[in-house]
Parts: structure tokens; C-alpha cells; sequence
């Protein structure tokens, strides 16, 4: 069994090891909106129960014109999928990528998911000297000069993924840059794949009506991580008509259950807990940044998304201080599983103000009980 947590949010499994209730524990692991499902979701969950007696509408037609109206594009630009992993791992094999190249360090299922396609898998990493700001220069090189190293025949990436604001670092690509980045990837003849899982918390870097107009960029949303609903699982694609019929040809009938459709629709339509999710993280982030770089040996970075990313500096891992805080009650992420951090890799993501207060408390034990 494994022993570590390698994905956020995996509360089961730390209740499994530690032999305790879920209930015990504060999830710091999984980014996910601390204000909780929201109000009109939870009246529709009450009633939807009635319709799972029927099979779901397997193109989700009235949540798609939701989507669509919401970003003021055309229902046939938008496809449903089983959360966004769902659809990530139906892109490769509906695009017939064999080269794709992966902005990280990153959400770990894009590997997994060429992999499975059997596709060759480049990762261009950010520096921790840069601050792990997305590579987007390098990037742009790399593209332009991919080459075999013996005919010199040009081997395009069919695939190029980004996501943006970036997990786990929380670093963002400005609008302008991914439209440079896709414009070089166009001109190679390949696609940019762009998993905008966390703008919701920054909008102005999305780039989701590019993708109507554009059949070389594809954008992914997800209701997980803003709306507090991951065991959902929906998410969506926005490309052109053409794209999506290819990726929606991967995916298995009925993927997207009944209670989920309803639950994001009613989600779209709380304006106000979408007003209240951003005047909170405006509030709230500043502040619990202010004190995790009180806490000594802790390096924090910039983020616009929902959590921060840290870098101990001190003697202490990243596996250290995951155990110990998971034996009082807080789970975190250990970031050094993704390829190209080290073993003092941290993220947290951005809780109530009284969890994220325990949460210092209790790190600033861990950190001063070193020897």
C-alpha cells in the first residue's frame, strides 16, 4: 500500500493509514472552495434523487446551453465530460497525438494520459530560479526546433498542454503569452491544450472564446475547485465543432451522471456564491499568505489561484512535516513527487480564516519541535 498521499484530496486514504475518521481531518491537500457546496445545489441534490430511476441525457443538453450562454458562445462548442480528467484522457488518441510536450511541473494525468496513448512525452520544467513561472519562453524554442537528430526532419508536437494558473505552483500565463504560445504551436501544425481548471479565480488569463474560433486550442473547465463539488465529477471542453465530435467520440455514453448535470446547472445560476467565493479569496488569500511567510524556513510563492505553493529551506522535508501534520489532523500536499521539485515542496490550499489560522498554528509547532 502506498504510504504517502500522491494526489490532493485523497482523505480516504489518510483516514485508512491513520486509522481515524474522515470527519478528524482538515483538508488542506485539495484546493477546493471552503465556503462549500453551494446553497442552490444542495436544494436541487435534495430533489434530482427522483430522475437517477431514468437513464441522464447523455449530451446534458440543458446544462451545455448554461455553459454556453455563460460564455456567450454556441452549444456545439461545448462538450461535457466526467470531470476534466475524463476529457484529458480521451484528447490524445481523438487528436492521434504521438509527441506531446507538457508544461510543468504539473497535474500529473497529462503524462498518464499520453502515456496510455502511447504517445512520446517532453516536459519543459520551470526554474526555481525563475520563481517556477511557467517556461513560457523555452517553451516557444522548443517548439520551433523540434527536429529529429538525424534526418533533421521536423517532428511537430501534436499535443502541448498548459495549465493555467498552474498546480501545483499557482504561477498564471498572461492572455497575450498563451495566444503567443499557441500561435507557434498552430504554425507546427499541433494543438494547444490549455486547463484553465483555476481561472475562475482570475479570469482575465482565460482564453476559453479563442477556442471557439481556433480548432488548435482546446479549453478545459472543471466545477470541482471553485464550486467545492469533486465528487461530482463534471467538467468541460470548449474547442471548435470539429475537435470536440473527435474527442467526444473517445468518451463512453451516459459519462456524465444525472445528479451532476443538475448540480453544476444550478451552480451556474448562484450568481451570488460566485460573488461571495471571489470577495473571499480577495480577503482571505492575502492574509493567509502574510502568515504562512511568518512562519520560519518557509519560502511562499505568488499564486492566482486558490492555494499557495511553498518551499521549506530549512532541514525539513516535505514528507516530514505531511506526516506530522497529518497526525494532528491536517492534511497538506507534499509536492516532491512532481518531476522537477525536490523534497521540500509544499502546497496549502486557501481555507476558512479559523482553519487556516490552526493550520499556522499547528506548522509553526512542526517547524519549531525540529532538532
Amino acid at each position: 500500500m502506498e504510504r504517502y498521499l500522491s494526489h490532493g484530496g485523497n482523505v480516504y486514504h489518510a483516514a485508512r493509514l491513520s486509522a481515524r475518521a474522515m470527519s478528524e481531518f482538515c483538508d488542506f491537500s485539495a484546493s477546493i472552495n471552503p465556503l462549500g457546496v453551494p446553497s442552490a445545489a444542495r436544494r436541487v441534490l435534495r430533489t434530482a434523487i427522483n430522475k437517477v430511476q431514468h437513464y441522464p441525457d447523455p449530451e446534458g443538453l440543458t446544462l451545455v446551453r448554461a455553459i454556453a450562454e455563460r460564455h456567450r458562445i454556441a452549444p456545439g462548442n461545448v462538450l461535457l465530460g466526467n470531470g476534466t480528467v475524463e476529457l484529458i484522457y480521451a484528447i490524445p488518441a481523438a487528436l492521434n497525438v504521438r509527441r506531446g510536450l507538457i508544461i510543468g511541473p504539473t497535474f500529473s494525468e497529462y503524462e498518464r494520459a499520453l502515456g496510455l496513448s502511447n504517445a512520446r512525452v517532453t516536459s519543459v520544467l520551470a526554474h526555481s530560479a525563475d520563481h517556477y513561472r511557467p517556461p513560457v519562453q523555452e517553451v516557444l524554442e522548443r517548439v520551433k526546433s523540434s527536429r529529429s537528430s538525424g534526418s533533421g526532419k521536423r517532428l511537430p508536437f501534436e499535443a502541448v498542454f498548459l495549465c493555467n494558473p498552474n498546480s501545483p505552483t499557482g504561477q498564471s500565463v498572461s492572455r497575450n503569452n498563451v495566444y503567443g504560445l499557441l500561435e507557434a504551436v498552430k504554425r507546427q501544425g499541433g494543438c494547444l491544450i490549455v486547463d484553465e481548471t483555476f481561472v475562475e479565480f482570475c479570469e482575465e488569463k482565460s482564453v476559453i472564446r479563442g477556442a471557439v474560433r481556433d480548432a488548435s486550442l482546446v479549453v478545459l473547465r472543471s466545477f470541482t475547485k471553485f464550486y467545492g463539488i469533486p465528487g461530482l465529477r463534471i467538467g468541460y471542453a470548449v474547442g471548435t465543432e470539429k475537435t470536440l465530435r473527435a474527442i467526444r467520440d473517445r468518451l463512453p455514453p451516459w459519462s456524465v451522471n444525472t445528479l451532476a448535470q443538475e448540480a453544476a446547472l444550478a451552480c451556474l445560476q448562484d450568481v451570488r456564491y460566485r460573488q461571495r467565493t471571489l470577495q473571499y479569496f480577495e480577503k482571505e488569500r492575502p492574509v493567509f499568505r502574510q502568515a504562512l511567510e511568518r512562519i520560519p524556513g518557509f519560502r511562499v510563492y505568488p499564486s492566482s489561484a486558490n492555494f499557495f505553493f511553498v518551499e521549506l529551506t530549512g532541514s525539513l522535508t516535505s514528507r516530514q512535516v505531511q506526516a506530522s501534520l497529518m497526525k494532528r489532523g491536517f492534511l497538506v500536499r507534499d509536492c516532491s513527487n512532481f518531476p522537477g521539485l525536490h523534497e521540500r515542496m509544499l502546497r496549502f490550499a486557501v481555507r476558512t480564516p479559523a482553519e487556516n489560522a490552526r493550520l499556522v498554528k499547528h506548522v509553526q509547532h512542526v517547524v519549531n519541535a525540529q532538532p
